[in-house]
């Protein structure tokens, strides 16, 4: 039931953060460990939801365990290759969207590469090409990076933090006093 995918640390964190009865999880191997999650999976009725990993009751849990664990979706070789992809995108969009000054022979191979890319919104670097890419006058519709929940929350989060505050002014009717020194 629990895709490979996931790492041990990963499983502990889970076990942790959802309060599964599980007595020191960390001394199991891999394997053991997820035997273990899996047959308590069967038994327990509640968990402690995880907002992190947009865990809110036992169903959730039990689909996030058993699909590909979407922060390891890629292997290394194939990562690469999304990444070599970027570059190209974002030397294009360098040289003012001017194809002599690139490896593509035309805006098409562009586009389908832009729509291979976007399947992997979750690297930064991916949502950064597109960004550039979506810059291009004469594009027909924009790009839009698919990003898994847990990265639209993180990103949700991190662009909170970086809004400053907006200040409002509040009048106020009296008698006031102000002295300057």
């Amino acid at each position: 039931m629990i895709h490979k995918s996931h790492s041990k640390n990963e499983l502990v964190k889970i076990i942790e953060s959802c309060e599964i009865d599980i007595k020191n999880p960390r001394k199991y191997r891999k394997t053991d460990l997820s035997i273990l999650l899996n047959d308590k999976l069967k038994i327990i009725e509640f968990i402690k939801p995880n907002e992190d990993l947009c865990i809110y009751n036992l169903t959730d849990l039990r689909y996030y365990l058993s699909i590909v664990n979407p922060k390891k979706r890629l292997s290394i070789k194939e990562k690469n290759k999304v990444i070599l992809i970027c570059k190209k995108i974002k030397h294009l969009s360098r040289n003012s969207f001017l194809l002599s000054e690139t490896e593509y022979k035309d805006m098409n191979e562009v586009f389908i590469d832009a729509e291979y890319i976007c399947n992997f919104g979750d690297i930064p670097s991916v949502r950064k090409a597109i960004r550039d890419l979506n810059n291009y006058t004469f594009l027909k519709k924009p790009f839009e990076p698919k990003l898994s929940d847990i990265m639209k929350k993180e990103l949700d989060m991190k662009q909170k933090l970086k809004q400053t505050a907006i200040y409002k002014c509040e009048i106020k009717q009296g008698k006031f006093i102000i002295e300057f020194d």
